[in-house]
């Protein structure tokens, strides 16, 4: 019996139909998708204080998608290289314009701020203590260098007792020349006596900012490894900038952390070392420390 025209269209679409979706299924199975991912721009901290994260984080993603047919072409991978190149340009320019950025901030600070403390050790016109304290501490000022040696276990800090800051640049040249990573040297920023103070401490292998309470456990507010930036045997540098709540600090000219705080306001600036071995063995240096206050 013959079929229907209408019947005999229909059929016809239907088939024309299958075909279209064979084809268009087999397409899809055999194209190659590139996947990149391109972070968004770090925080100016994060680009300071981890670089070589934020570049590497910063790449694109050069990797076919999982259950992908086929590698990707000569032409496509030379692509690719050409972006993930492109993407470590467009980073190293991100840090550079940061870290510039951050320089020229610095810069300011230093010039609208008024140094009104620093010693270089040449003698001990500032009254430093010297001598025995607590039968495991011994201070000398020597070869131009303020020296604290340690036979036992403990930590101790000197203030500079004649003013009370609120903002403020520190800074002081530490080394840890004997005891490895038993001994830390630190700056100490309002100082309250008997309520508490912060203390921004290094190790050969190690920072950290905490607040110190003249009751209670310690609390940590930044902390890391310094070692890309530290060299043993040496003087490195340390740097807090106050600002209000704003707490900087920095590891030879490097920002290393940035916090807001106001557990202690205001107070007294100084220094700090401490050992962390029984039997001591540590030797801590200091050179060159300056305190600057901002009108």
């Amino acid at each position: 019996m013959p079929v229907p025209r209408i019947l005999a269209i229909t059929r016809w679409f239907i088939l024309l139909a299958v075909i279209v979706s064979v084809l268009v299924g087999g397409g899809v199975g055999c194209t190659f998708t590139q996947s990149s991912s391109v972070a968004g721009s770090p925080s100016p901290f994060a680009v300071v204080t981890a670089t070589t994260t934020a570049i590497t984080g910063i790449l694109p993603t050069a990797t076919p998608v999982t259950g992908v047919a086929r590698q990707p072409t000569p032409l496509e991978a030379t692509t690719l290289i050409r972006t993930a190149q492109a993407g470590t340009v467009q980073a190293i320019q991100i840090v550079t314009q940061t870290a510039h950025a951050l320089e020229i901030e610095i810069a300011a600070l230093f010039a609208g701020a008024r140094r009104v403390f620093y010693d270089e050790f040449v003698d001990n016109r500032n009254a430093w203590f010297t001598g025995v304290f607590q039968e495991v501490e011994l201070d000398v000022i020597e070869d131009g260098v303020f020296k604290v040696f340690w036979t036992g276990r403990g930590a101790s800090y000197e203030l500079y007792e004649l003013s009370s800051f609120t903002d403020f640049i520190a800074e002081v040249d530490c080394r840890i020349a004997r005891g490895s990573g038993d001994g830390s040297c630190a700056l100490v920023f309002a100082h309250q006596k008997d309520v508490g103070f912060y203390k921004f401490e290094l190790f050969i292998d190690y920072y950290r900012l905490s607040v110190i309470a003249a009751a209670g456990d310690p609390v940590i507010l930044a902390e890391g490894d310094p070692r890309r930036l530290t060299t043993v045997d040496t003087f490195n540098r340390l740097r807090v900038i106050r600002q209000g709540a704003r707490i900087r600090v920095f590891i030879n000219d490097v920002l290393v952390a940035e916090v807001n705080d106001t557990t202690y306001p205001s107070g007294r600036i100084g220094v700090s070392t401490a050992c962390y071995r029984a039997e001591g063995g540590v030797e801590v240096q200091f050179d060159n420390i300056a305190i600057w206050s901002f009108p």
